[in-house]
């Protein structure tokens, strides 16, 4: 006589069955609807670090995309792409542009991004299915380091991918992790669906998104720079009245100094620029894994600050880089088959919020880059 304590393997199956099928529900339930994906505080209220907000608002726009169109345009690159592209006004320059056409503008930059953040992000372009991919870089993202520590970057929020790619992982643990995000949509997703579960049980307030455009440069700098924007502001019209570089500089030591440590740290920099360098060997991959996505893609050269043709002494830009990236990522996109654009000399330096950020109602740059995207579609 068997034990009643025994269990019966049918059984075992069943009941192995009916959680595997409650686990999906679950998943489904949570990664497919707006309790993950529907408008949540926590991407507004800049209670958590920046790059959490942002990199949650892009998986949004891949995953959960606003409407379907019948042009998808997909962005991709760091802060600079996320300050001086505006998805609407881009979609109203390609409206006026060639046959009449549905399209989404998906803006996929998150501060802060290195390169081989990009490549992690690119790795889910599936969902989306773009029509067009803009990669947009600068010369300093092919000589800073490929990606943050560990902990510090996006590439932790959206890693996936069952073979480690340009950039090995740090240990097996990482592995298995990035292996469980890809095969389980809700693992993938838990750090925002968490998230986005306490938004919705604590009632957290929503102070709205940010606006996207400005009527005037005080406007921007109170909405950036907040109690400071006022001095900020100042040191500005300073700058505009009395021009050149020294005035400039004074400018940026109120409204960022971080920033203007950075460039300085950055013009010191004498790693060579190959193709071994680390970042160039992402970016080489990147352009590789889009090629043979077949995904109509071109490499966008951000635009410089022309007023750093002032830095002859080379305190806040290393002499020859942009030149010598612009080379070399010419020679890389080349032998994949892929355009580049040179738009390093788009804009004028009042355009500009810094040495790296174009910004500031920019439809010249919008217009033109429209045009770009449009001879991809019609090709």
């Amino acid at each position: 006589m068997s034990s009643r304590n025994e269990s019966h393997p049918s059984r075992s199956l069943v009941t192995w069955g009916l959680a595997f099928v409650l686990l999906c529900l679950i998943d489904a339930g949570i990664t497919r609807t707006d309790v993950l994906w529907g408008p949540t505080a926590f991407e507004n209220s800049g209670g958590l670090r920046l790059v959490f907000p942002q990199t949650y608002q892009v998986a949004r726009k891949i995953y959960a995309p606003e409407r379907d169109a019948d042009v998808r345009v997909a962005l991709l690159g760091n802060s600079r792409v996320v300050l001086a592209i505006r998805e609407r006004r881009l979609e109203r320059a390609l409206a006026r542009i060639g046959p009449e056409r549905d399209t989404l503008v998906s803006n996929l930059g998150i501060f802060g991004s290195f390169m081989g953040e990009t490549e992690m992000l690119a790795r889910h372009l599936d969902p989306l299915d773009p029509s067009v991919v803009v990669l947009a870089i600068g010369a300093p993202d092919l000589i800073r380091q490929p990606t943050h520590a560990a902990g510090e970057g996006p590439m932790d929020l959206l890693r996936i991918g069952w073979r480690d790619g340009p950039i090995p992982a740090g240990s097996f643990g990482e592995r298995v992790d990035r292996w469980l995000r890809s095969a389980w949509p809700l693992y993938r997703f838990r750090e925002f669906a968490r998230e986005a579960i306490l938004d919705r049980v604590l009632g957290r307030p929503d102070p709205g998104p940010a606006p996207q455009d400005f009527a005037t440069r005080a406007d921007l700098f109170a909405q950036l720079y907040g109690e400071r924007a006022e001095a900020v502001h100042a040191a500005y019209r300073v700058w505009e009245r009395e021009g050149g570089l020294d005035a400039y500089a004074s400018y940026l030591e109120v409204a960022g100094p971080g920033h203007l440590a950075r460039r300085k740290e950055r013009a010191r920099s004498r790693e060579p620029l190959t193709k071994e360098t680390p970042a160039v060997v992402v970016f080489d991959a990147l352009l590789a894994k889009l090629a043979r996505a077949g995904r109509p893609t071109f490499v966008l050269l951000m635009p410089e600050n022309p007023i750093l043709a002032d830095d002859t002494a080379g305190v806040f830009h290393r002499r020859g880089l942009a030149d010598e990236g612009a080379r070399l990522a010419r020679e890389l996109a080349s032998a994949h088959g892929i355009p580049i654009v040179d738009a390093r000399g788009w804009l004028t330096r009042d355009r500009f919020l810094d040495f790296d950020h174009p910004i500031f109602q920019l439809e010249d740059l919008e217009r033109r880059l429209a045009q770009e995207i449009a001879n991809v579609l019609e090709r």
